[in-house]
Formats: C-alpha cells, structure tokens, sequence
C-alpha cells in the first residue's frame, strides 16, 4: 500500500450515524404498511440505492407492494430529523478529514443516499468544505455491490482507482471497492458483514480517528514525505 491520493467516504454509518435513525423510520412505516422488517433485511440493503432497494422491497414483500409512497413516507420522516437535528457525526471523523487536508489528500463522497441528503448532512455538520466531489448512487445505473459509484469517483477526479481509498462500513461497500480494485478500509457500524466480504478489506479500523496513524506508518508514505 502505498499514499493514497483520494480518500473515498461512504456516508450512512460510516460518516454520519445515520443508521440508528433510518431503521427506526423504515420500521415505523412498515408497520402502517403492515410489515415488519427483519435485521437481516436492512444488511442487505444498506450501501444500495433507492432503486436497488426498490427491487429488493419487490422481491420481498411482492411485486404489488406500493414501495414508492413508502419510501416517500419514509424519507420525509427521515428528512424532518435530519433538517431539525442533522445526524450525529461517527467518531474520528474530523480527526481523518483534518489529517487528508494537512497531507493534500483530497476527500470525495460515495454515497448510495440522495445528493441533497448528503449535502444537508455535512452543511449542518460544518464539514462540508473537506469535499471536493460528492457522487450520489442515485446518479448510477448500478448500486453497490456494482462498482461504478467508485469508478465514477476516481474518473471525475481523474486518479486511477488503486491509488484511491475507500471506506466503508458495509458489506455492499466492500464488494463495491473490490470490485473496482480500489484498497478500502472497513470501518464495523451495525450492518452485519461475513467474514469472507471483510476479508476483502486492506485493513479494519474501529474508528476513524485509527486512519491517520495507520497511513503515516506506511513505509512508502515515510519514504513520500521525507
């Protein structure tokens, strides 16, 4: 592993601890609709699109099931939270986006959430200036596990995928970044991962706040910054 140019951050449950208000509104909504959602329904569904998940809703509930006033109920629950209180910000990650400023590393976002969502969250978070890119999975004709939202990431910015790197928290994400041969970092929040996928990751990292002395213990980056 060498210095990365680019970091690449998912958003939901990696950045913003977002996770623990989605859940709760998908559930409250299922139950006007009449389901109830398993905790292995949302692993596999995390780090996808809407459309993505719209298919998976299908597969699940039926194909007559009315996912898209759902998913409108949903969103503007979600939103209402969002506006009023924006989302708690994960642990380290300042600490990550203060280290890739002071080294010239540029930050791009690669979330499966809508742009606007995106940058609502890092407006009411004062984070917003670390970003150079954000790329929304809404934009994309493939969701993770498709690597193209990362592909996409690294032609804007015009670096070459292996020297950027990814960070997730989900098993959708990881597919994603191996798939686009792009070094990633997983980063556990509550989406179960298999080992098998985890084991595609460069390296786990609890928090971000382990991101900067990992990378400055790099031999290659020591070599870079003498």
């Amino acid at each position: 592993m060498y210095r990365p140019e680019v970091f690449i951050f998912d958003m939901d449950g990696l950045m913003f601890d977002t996770e623990r208000i989605s859940v709760p509104c998908w559930r409250a909504v299922g139950r006007k609709y009449g389901i109830e959602m398993e905790d292995s329904f949302f692993d596999k569904i995390f780090g996808m699109n809407n459309a993505k998940i719209k298919e998976m809703f299908l597969q699940t509930y039926g194909n007559d099931f009315p996912y898209d006033s759902f998913h409108d109920e949903k969103k503007a629950m979600q939103l209402a939270i969002y506006q009023e209180k924006g989302a708690p910000v994960e642990p380290g990650l300042e600490e990550c986006l203060d280290f890739a400023k002071d080294m010239g590393i540029r930050c791009a976002v690669a979330s499966s959430s809508a742009e606007d969502t995106v940058r609502l969250l890092l407006y009411k978070a004062g984070l917003a200036s670390y970003f150079c890119h954000i790329q929304s999975g809404d934009t994309m004709a493939h969701s993770k596990p498709a690597p193209d939202i990362f592909l996409a990431v690294c032609q804007t910015l015009d670096v070459e995928p292996g020297r950027a790197l990814v960070f997730e928290d989900s098993g959708n994400g990881l597919k994603a970044a191996a798939a686009a041969h792009i070094p990633s970092i997983w980063v556990p929040d509550l989406v179960h991962v298999e080992p098998e996928v985890a084991a595609t990751a460069w390296h786990t990292c609890q928090t971000l706040a382990d991101v900067p002395p990992l990378i400055q213990n790099l031999p290659v980056w020591k070599e870079s910054v003498k």
